[in-house]
């Protein structure tokens, strides 16, 4: 999956629907954390939250925010599994 760089230009049509319905664009949109976060998961990569706190610096319950927010927004893939000392665990790969 290719992500748009600082400088890039952004494709027209995405620019006409940005301004058609503006309030959406949030939803697509990642910030500089979440974006720094799915270009630290490799292709075909498992991570988990744990994972990616050690790897970017954050705690995990941040890790784990900023993971489902970009799963949300249909950048990565999650599944999960029960943990033995109880409580589930998502596990995150990218699209």
């Amino acid at each position: 999956m290719q992500i748009c760089t600082k400088n890039e230009q952004i494709n027209a049509d995405l620019m006409g629907a940005a301004r058609v319905v503006p309030h959406q664009v949030g939803l697509i949109k990642l910030s500089k954390t979440q974006l720094k976060v799915l270009q630290s998961i490799m292709p075909g990569e498992k991570v988990t939250a744990e994972l990616m706190a050690e790897r970017c610096g954050l705690s995990c319950s941040w890790a784990s925010t900023l993971l489902k927010t970009v799963w949300e927004r249909g950048y990565l893939v999650r599944g999960g599994h029960v943990r033995m000392n109880g409580g589930l665990e998502f596990v995150y790969s990218s699209v």
